[in-house]
């Protein structure tokens, strides 16, 4: 109590500063900008609400709505994922009327499952922009206590599991061996130890149910969801962390069998390295998985975590080690608590150096700055950590260069320290009690957003110096579809602008043959700065983009840049989750019935509970597996925008959307005129980037969600629809 009074009140108190005196933070999935951007008054109406965010995002638990001012949803409910940027998100809007709009949207990254949930205004046409610019936009996470309770749970039970392990070996098993003493085999390991690692594994499992349970509920918005609700299912079945969730399961049941196996030293590292693999789990949802070159951050932190692990695991086997040295007699407890103090102690500083170098390497990802240290939260929490590693570092050094060597000059003078080492006991309890506090943190740390969020650049850049200029290629957002070109022309010699130009192209050539190259004529800015926008990349791989830059009175510069497009992650990533899952609960299923047929004792608690746990499992697993996985692809336009296409896409438009749309496309048809939601105005829709022609074709194909539009896949064919979407496209306001 006296302990309580003089450390944990202080500490306590800090955390509430710190988390008091922060007014706002960003949650982890940032959202970076906005297409309409947060209170912007637009003179036309937009097609559709375009987010981009700092993170990818996990499009089944993800959202945007949009009402107008009488909480109407004006939205198609038609969210998706943009397969080729995993941050970016859309959905498509209704006719809108002059008005103020509100969007509401939830985002749940893909990385770590932290959920962030927000709203902004916009307005339509006539409306006081210095009234919509006061509306507030928010943004604001929940931070759950299940969540924080489950890695807790996790984090010290894989201390005790991993550290179990290292501590036997690194501290243990020398200091018995050493030549020093006349080993005795009846002093053997404490009993303890093999309960300690039985609550570790009952506690990993806890947290794996807390967890999911949580997850699971933030999509809903309660601190639990029930285990039979959807959103379990699709959390487990849909998502890449459910197949972590399940991943951590089923290496925690492999760990459950290993301890029934017979004692060996087999067994045993092939225990470790299960736990090491739980560990890695933990990693794979921390902040380092959402960086944008993750490997070396990851492999850091699964190092930050195995030194913790053998620090804080090892206290308590260093604890109750020196406890169980009691029986023995003064003078050989006096022997052996400094063999055991000694190897510790040194084994503790090796890894207390990886623990700081990797630590520091995050506080340099994720925190960045001495400001961003003292003004946010991260940076609050992460001080107050680094409180409590100091207190664990200073009880270390007293270990060492005070505990220690008085232990070993009164065992040199034969001399029963019982007082020093009654003494030294005490001080582990108070080491321990600071590790608990550092896990706490640690935990705490984990649900909070970075202090330093980068954004996801993707551009592509090249610098190429060409006869006397030099030619800097800019493409954003260097992606498959819709991009923006800017190339910059500087005289070499000279250091300033290309003062003009007759011409200048950029050519596009992609490394696969049946793709023609294509080519776009970019528009000076008067600065040797020459623009344009355009879909010419359209396909992953690697492509040639060649600048030409005509002048009347020089000979034609060409410069010859290579890029590579990366493949789209998030559709392809998402097709094999079903069967991943699938294969995980197979062989869940099968540990289930290892456990249930290798256990003795209680037969009818067996086969009345293992073996129908076991056969779900498996007939769930099989289900998965064997299911059909739906495909969606981004099918090009098989036809080319050609005169004949066109002219047939109109013929088409005449007989069948005139009515609605309008000759224009303006949704101005005697029909449309008097629909509730109006007809889309395909000015907006055919501009280039806003919808690929697969898109198009589809709505043209099933009908657009929650409109009169009909589906025409039986009144026209799949000709007639990709000509009509080709003659659509000459309605973007750059053809009028």
């Amino acid at each position: 109590m006296k302990f309580k009074r003089q450390f944990l009140r202080p500490i306590l108190i800090a955390l509430f500063i710190s988390a008091w005196t922060v007014t706002s933070v960003s949650a982890h999935a940032l959202l970076l900008r906005s297409n309409p951007a947060a209170n912007a008054v637009l003179d036309q109406p937009p097609v559709q609400v375009e987010m981009f965010f700092s993170e990818a995002l996990e499009p089944n638990l993800s959202s945007i709505g949009v009402i107008d001012s009488n909480n109407l949803a004006v939205d198609a409910g038609d969210v998706r994922l943009d397969s080729n940027d995993p941050t970016r998100i859309t959905v498509s809007l209704h006719r809108l009327t002059d008005g103020v709009y509100t969007v509401t949207w939830k985002a749940v990254s893909a990385i770590d499952g932290h959920q962030t949930v927000g709203t902004f205004p916009f307005a339509v046409g006539n409306a006081n922009a210095a009234a919509v610019s006061a509306i507030l936009q928010s943004s604001s996470y929940r931070l759950p206590i299940s969540t924080l309770i489950s890695k807790f749970l996790i984090l010290a039970a894989l201390a005790l599991l991993v550290g179990q392990r290292l501590f036997i070996s690194l501290v243990w098993n020398p200091a018995l061996k050493a030549d020093q003493i006349d080993f005795d085999s009846s002093i053997g390991k404490p009993a303890v130890w093999g309960r300690f690692y039985h609550i570790g594994l009952i506690a990993t499992l806890v947290s794996i149910g807390i967890g999911i349970l949580g997850q699971a509920g933030q999509t809903t918005g309660s601190e639990l969801a029930y285990p039979w609700s959807p959103e379990m299912g699709s959390l487990l079945t849909e998502t890449r962390l459910g197949v972590i969730w399940l991943s951590r399961l089923a290496l925690t049941l492999l760990a459950v069998w290993l301890v029934g196996r017979k004692a060996s030293p087999l067994r045993d590292w092939s225990a470790f390295a299960v736990n090491l693999a739980l560990l890695f789990t933990v990693t794979l949802t921390s902040h380092a998985a959402t960086e944008a070159r993750p490997t070396l951050a990851i492999l850091a932190d699964w190092t930050h975590l195995i030194g913790m692990s053998f620090w804080l695991g090892g206290l308590v086997y260093f604890f109750t080690a020196v406890r169980h040295l009691r029986r023995l007699g003064s003078h050989l407890r006096t022997k052996l608590t400094s063999l055991l103090t000694s190897r510790f102690s040194t084994n503790a500083l090796i890894f207390v150096g990886l623990i700081g170098l990797t630590g520091f390497y995050s506080a340099y990802l994720r925190v960045g700055s001495i400001p961003a240290l003292i003004d946010t939260l991260y940076g609050h929490v992460l001080l107050v950590k680094q409180a409590f590693v100091a207190g664990l570092l200073t009880i270390a050094a007293t270990n060492l260069l005070v505990i220690s060597p008085r232990l070993k000059r009164d065992h040199l003078r034969g001399i029963a320290a019982t007082g020093v080492v009654e003494r030294f006991g005490k001080l582990l309890i108070l080491e321990l009690t600071f590790a608990g506090l550092l896990l706490a943190s640690v935990s705490f740390l984990t649900y909070l957003p970075p202090a330093k969020v980068a954004s996801p650049n993707t551009d592509l850049t090249g610098r190429k110096e060409v006869d006397d200029l030099t030619m800097k290629l800019d493409i954003s957002p260097g992606r498959v579809g819709q991009n923006t070109f800017t190339l910059s022309v500087m005289m070499t010699d000279m250091g300033h602008p290309l003062p003009s130009a007759k011409e200048v192209l950029l050519r596009f050539t992609p490394d696969q043959p049946n793709i023609a190259p294509s080519e776009l004529e970019l528009i000076g800015q008067g600065d040797g700065t020459f623009i344009a926008n355009g879909t010419y990349l359209s396909i992953p791989g690697n492509w040639q983009v060649q600048a030409v830059v005509r002048r009347p009175d020089a000979f034609d510069a060409f410069a010859d840049f290579d890029f590579t497009l990366q493949k789209p992650g998030a559709a392809d990533q998402g097709k094999t989750i079903p069967r991943e899952t699938g294969l995980l609960i197979l062989f869940i299923g099968l540990l289930c019935g290892l456990l249930t047929f290798s256990v003795a004792g209680a037969r009818p608690l067996r086969m009345g509970a293992g073996v129908p746990l076991t056969l779900l499992m498996l007939g769930l697993g099989v289900f998965l597996v064997v299911r059909p996985i739906p495909v969606s692809i981004e099918q090009a336009n098989p036809i080319p925008p050609n005169g004949d296409s066109v002219a047939a896409g109109k013929v088409i438009y005449l007989v069948h959307c005139v009515p609605c749309h309008g000759e224009s496309g303006n949704g101005d048809g005697p029909l449309g005129l008097a629909l509730n939601p109006r007809p889309a105005d395909l000015s907006q829709h055919a501009i280039p980037g806003v919808h690929t022609d697969a898109q198009l074709f589809e709505w043209i194909t099933n009908g657009f969600p929650g409109s009169s539009m009909p589906a025409f896949k039986s009144a026209l064919s799949d000709t007639d629809r990709w000509n009509l979407v080709n003659f659509i496209r000459t309605f973007t306001p750059d053809n009028r």
